[in-house]
């Protein structure tokens, strides 16, 4: 009868019969009035008359157990944690649990499938259709969070990608990995003129992980630790439903296998042009042609080129000319072997 007239009087449950957003709106009453009385004992907390013995017990044992309230040498007493110390660290707890919800969903679904007998054909397991760039840019962004060993990354020219890479611009940690995560990141040529793609090279170059780039990537793909991984088909159709995150153990090591393959057919990016320590040895080349050769080996068009060194294309094919000349190269890959023996590259 007590409970059921606090409840009539103050619209709200007692803790003992509240669950989700009720228990929430009690958990959130009861900080607010330790707030307001700045050292809340539990005399102080039973005088205001809201709330009853237990609901303080529970009550407070929660806000503890969130960091909002800190402990003291007296059982009866708290401490309220400042709560620009307290509020941002219990909104990252909450944010990684939403993640780690969101990463685990398929595999939710699947035990559910199967413990009500609907679960769907073995070749559907742990493939999840991604509807178009604005699903694919957010997994991706996801398993960037959530890795925790290492993240592969081959990057063609994808919506998707392009999305996710703009935003980054905004929003560094965007893209960011934990400590401790190896990260290798392979950025199709036809990129080579994106700066929000070039400014995540120098990023990840300069927190010290694997860069590189290729040319003729066919599509994006991801792969993060050796659990998920995502497969980007935007740029294939921009909104075609083919592009699909995987969790399928032999499918990811299937894609893994093929970015070991990407990467090592990639050329390394940023490796600066160096003076070699003999006299004879050291690089008898301008600047500009300096920065030509390090994008001809690193497979850029004379367009792309072009723009990143602001001369004209037709100055671009001039100076790759007597480049290849110089070199003895009959191919820009040619040239970029001879480049890399004489310890230009």
């Amino acid at each position: 009868m007590e409970a059921d007239e606090r409840t009539a009087r103050t619209g709200r449950p007692t803790s003992w019969n509240a669950y989700g957003e009720a228990y929430e709106d009690f958990v959130s009453a009861l900080y607010v009035n330790a707030i307001r009385l700045r050292t809340p004992t539990r005399a102080r907390l039973l005088a205001g008359g809201e709330f009853d013995a237990e609901e303080i017990e529970v009550g407070t044992r929660e806000l503890v157990a969130r960091g909002l309230l800190a402990a003291t040498d007296d059982a009866d007493t708290w401490r309220v944690v400042p709560p620009s110390e307290s509020m941002p660290r219990y909104a990252a707890a909450v944010e990684r649990r939403m993640e780690t919800t969101r990463a685990t969903a398929m595999q939710v679904e699947a035990l559910w499938r199967r413990a009500a007998g609907e679960a769907p054909a073995r070749t559907l397991e742990g493939l999840e259709l991604l509807l178009g760039p604005e699903a694919v840019a957010e997994r991706l962004a996801l398993l960037h969070r959530t890795a925790t060993s290492r993240l592969w990354w081959a990057v063609d020219a994808s919506p998707a990608a392009r999305r996710l890479l703009e935003e980054a611009l905004l929003d560094p940690d965007l893209l960011a990995v934990r400590d401790g995560v190896r990260r290798r990141v392979v950025l199709d040529t036809a990129m080579l003129d994106d700066e929000a793609a070039l400014l995540h090279l120098d990023r990840s170059r300069a927190a010290g992980h694997a860069v590189g780039v290729a040319t003729g990537m066919p599509f994006s793909i991801l792969v993060a630790d050796s659990t998920a991984a995502v497969v980007d088909l935007t740029a294939l159709e921009r909104d075609a439903e083919g592009s699909i995150a995987v969790e399928l153990p032999a499918a990811v090591q299937a894609i893994s296998r093929l970015l070991e393959v990407v990467w090592g057919l990639s050329t390394p990016y940023g490796r600066h042009l160096r003076e070699a320590a003999q006299g004879e040895a050291r690089l008898p080349l301008p600047e500009r042609d300096q920065r030509i050769l390090a994008l001809l080996t690193s497979g850029a068009s004379d367009q792309v080129i072009a723009r990143q060194t602001g001369v004209s294309v037709r100055t671009v094919e001039r100076r790759v000319r007597y480049l290849m000349d110089h070199l003895g190269a009959a191919t820009r890959f040619q040239a970029g072997v001879q480049a890399a023996r004489r310890g230009w590259l």
